[in-house]
């Protein structure tokens, strides 16, 4: 015979329920915000976070950026090297003509990009080897007499971005086929890209051929032409452009096809390293100005025959002038020319538009500069029916 026994249910036990309710409901709302600041500066334990301190910040005004942007994350910057015959500590210093995070990177190699490499199989000049330096890890415009070696310069700048970069694409631009031959000769004689990776494409090569190679080789040596041509038909992959360097940069002014081809890369945009050279950057501080703005330079290494550290590699020069009479075929010539010419200057000088008494000295530029200030402010004392034979006069002439 069973009995039922009776269950107290008790309702207070004790425990405070409702404080622990309130306390981990304080706890949620604090939580998210604590972990996404953690999570914020989350380092992977193999790469440490690097010092804010030892960070270099770039003015401004400069388009500086770094090796690292290939890479795309800072923190698998390689560790300086060591024991390097041609290493520098500032190789990750790259300075391009647009700073944009998300433009198209092209690998680099972590351990080739530890050194630069410069040849022992030529002489050691200093001014070769300090442009050299700088041309690597800045846009620099090199102003360097003729035969004082801007084509060593360029080959061994080529080099080593051929190395850094082993997808990468340089370019060599010039306006001449025998510029081209001596920059190619250059890169296979004295730093040694191999031949296997280097074309050089010409008008002539049919654009199907030339969209090929742009895709199989790596080292181009083309005319200004054409490298604008490729461009902007999209033959030209300037996505894995890393280096171009420009010869004659003197030329870089208005609309010449150094400048299209800089503005189009710039427009991509591309992380790219520009080396221009000249032997007459120009006389004007404007014009010079001009091709800096245009090729997105940033260091002017310029030097001349007097420097001390180009002198010794000067050799003297004797200098004399030899006056080559006409001949009596010329003189002839320039008889009835003068002959030709008189009648219509006569006319001129007779209206008060030209001063010049001896017709054989008057320039072009004379009679142009006449010209034009007629056309500007007319002598009043031409009547208006004449301003016709004037200007046929100047046309004739």
């Amino acid at each position: 015979m069973g009995s039922a026994i009776p269950v107290q249910i008790l309702e207070d036990d004790g425990f405070d329920w409702e404080a622990a309710v309130r306390e981990i409901d304080l706890a949620c709302l604090q939580r998210p915000s604590n972990a996404s600041s953690s999570s914020t500066h989350f380092t992977p334990s193999a790469h440490p976070p690097i010092p804010k301190e030892n960070v270099a910040k770039p003015p401004p005004a400069k388009r500086q950026s770094t090796l690292d942007k290939f890479v795309g994350r800072p923190e698998h910057k390689p560790p300086p090297p060591q024991n390097q015959v041609a290493s520098d500590p500032n190789f990750d210093e790259f300075e391009c003509g647009n700073n944009n995070d998300k433009s198209p990177c092209v690998g680099i190699d972590p351990e080739t990009a530890k050194t630069w490499i410069y040849p022992v199989n030529v002489p050691l000049r200093d001014y070769q080897f300090a442009i050299t330096k700088t041309a690597l890890f800045s846009n620099t415009l090199v102003a360097l007499p003729t035969g004082l070696g801007k084509t060593l310069i360029a080959a061994v700048v080529m080099y080593n971005y051929f190395r850094w970069f082993p997808e990468g694409k340089i370019v060599f631009a010039a306006p001449s086929r025998p510029l081209v031959m001596q920059q190619i000769e250059a890169c296979h004689n004295i730093v040694g890209i191999p031949q296997e990776w280097t074309i050089d494409l010409t008008g002539q090569t049919c654009p199907s051929k030339r969209a090929y190679l742009w895709k199989s080789k790596r080292v181009f040596f083309v005319t200004p032409q054409v490298l604008e041509k490729d461009i902007q038909s999209g033959t030209c992959l300037t996505n894995y452009m890393v280096c171009l360097v420009i010869d004659e940069a003197h030329r870089a002014l208005g609309n010449y096809s150094y400048c299209v081809v800089v503005r189009e890369l710039m427009a991509v945009p591309i992380q790219l390293r520009i080396l221009a050279l000249t032997a007459t950057p120009g006389s004007k501080t404007q014009a010079i100005q001009g091709i800096i703005d245009n090729l997105q330079i940033s260091t002017l290494e310029y030097r001349n025959e007097s420097d001390h550290d180009v002198c010794p590699y000067v050799h003297d020069r004797k200098v004399e002038l030899i006056e080559v009479p006409l001949g009596q075929d010329a003189d002839e010539v320039s008889k009835r020319l003068l002959d030709v010419i008189r009648p219509y200057a006569t006319r001129l000088k007779k209206f008060g538009v030209i001063l010049s008494r001896d017709y054989q000295t008057l320039s072009p530029h004379e009679l142009l500069m006449a010209r034009d200030k007629f056309r500007e402010a007319p002598l009043p004392g031409i009547p208006h029916i004449s301003h016709g034979d004037v200007e046929a006069c100047f046309s004739a002439l």
